[in-house]
């Protein structure tokens, strides 16, 4: 089934008013109005269609000299016209505390979510779920350095009651991830840097303990603000079992840029490269794929009010180890996954005052070299819109 939307579009801002020193910023996020003519959630194929939209509210309350408090929240409700099951609430909520001086910089956030969205290509449904986040940061100016950490906990549930493929997703995809990551920043120009980056990183399954995995990355690159505005970096990921002898070591590459061509073209271009949680890996085997994806975007700005959105993207998918599904005829079988997917969308919107209306069209293809049950070919076509009253 080609990707249809998922809960993370932006809020449309409804304006913004204060009482006393609190910024209150109401929105109403709009996803989605689409008809799929490929949907795939259960295993029979259907044309259906799909809308998502509710309300939402951020509040920014300064205090003291240095200190800023954030709090978000959210919620969407998802439509189905024929697959009525899969209608449902999903939404979030975040608190951030910030902390600035010259120099320094600090924040502590925690936030709760109740997301039905696909986990990546290699799940094929909406997964119901819930996920709590603790991330913390500091960055310290040295003169031309910067010294910057991160730090994040997160444990995602999946509810009880939900199989893909054989796969028991409430095991395989329940987990907690503890991971720090520590960057150096040398700054050569007001607009170029280099960076140093390394991080770690554990992955607990709490209902399939000997799952457990852990990473270690370490690599260089740069950060520009000039004309290539973005950030690319380049090293060695280690991936390796807790309680196993499995391990994978690599080189990655990760980049993600825009270039403003003219006042009418951006083009937008990212690649990343990332070790994901699989849900079928066979016990004893790493618990993870390797995730590459090449993506270019380019933004025409047509009048000042009508513009384009031309977006393509290659996607593999390919497992450090065994993987254990059932296909289509009932049968179980074993093997590796490989698979290459071909997006490509176009989007023409057109706003009036605050109100921004859009068609789009997307064609998915995905080819599976050992498993060919898991091919698609989907057709998304469908509308966005986004208001927003002065």
């Amino acid at each position: 089934a080609s990707p249809a939307p998922d809960s993370k579009h932006s809020g449309a801002p409804l304006g913004q008013f204060t009482i006393g020193s609190v910024v209150v910023t109401p929105t109403f996020r709009i996803g989605t109005f689409a008809v799929d003519t490929n949907v795939q959630y259960l295993r029979e194929k259907r044309t259906d269609f799909l809308a998502a939209a509710g309300p939402g509210l951020d509040f920014a309350l300064p205090f003291l000299d240095h200190w800023q408090l954030d709090i978000q929240g959210s919620s969407q409700y998802f439509y189905f016209y024929r697959t009525k099951e899969l209608r449902r609430w999903t939404g979030a909520g975040t608190a951030s505390l910030h902390w600035a001086t010259t120099g320094t910089r600090a924040s502590l956030s925690t936030g709760l979510t109740r997301e039905f969205s696909r986990p990546s290509f290699e799940v094929d449904a909406r997964v119901a779920s819930k996920r709590a986040h603790v991330l913390g940061s500091i960055e310290r100016d040295l003169g031309r350095l910067t010294l910057a950490l991160r730090t994040s906990l997160e444990a995602t549930k999946v509810d009880q009651g939900q199989e893909f493929r054989g796969a028991d997703l409430a095991a395989t995809l329940t987990t907690d991830r503890y991971r720090g990551d520590l960057d150096l920043f040398y700054h050569l120009t007001p607009l170029t840097s280099i960076v140093f980056e390394g991080g770690y990183e554990q992955t607990h399954f709490p209902n399939e303990v000997i799952r457990n995995f852990a990473q270690e990355n370490a690599g260089a690159g740069f950060v520009t603000s000039g004309l290539l505005k973005g950030r690319v970096t380049a090293g060695v990921r280690r991936t390796h079992l807790l309680l196993g002898r499995a391990s994978n070591t690599q080189p990655y590459l990760r980049g993600d840029l825009s270039q403003h061509l003219g006042q009418r073209f951006v083009l937008s271009e990212r690649y990343e490269d990332d070790s994901t949680i699989s849900a079928f890996t066979v016990n004893g085997s790493l618990p993870t794929f390797e995730r590459r994806t090449l993506g270019v975007e380019l933004t025409i700005l047509i009048t000042k009010r009508i513009d384009m959105k031309l977006k393509g993207t290659r996607e593999s998918l390919r497992g450090n180890g065994l993987v254990q599904v059932v296909l289509d005829d009932g049968t179980t079988a074993v093997g590796k996954r490989d698979d290459l997917i071909y997006t490509a969308e176009a989007d023409v919107g057109m706003r009036l005052g605050r109100t921004r209306t859009s068609a789009f069209v997307s064609y998915t293809t995905r080819d599976s070299y050992y498993f060919a049950d898991f091919g698609i070919q989907g057709l998304l076509v469908g509308a966005r819109v986004e208001y927003a009253p002065r």
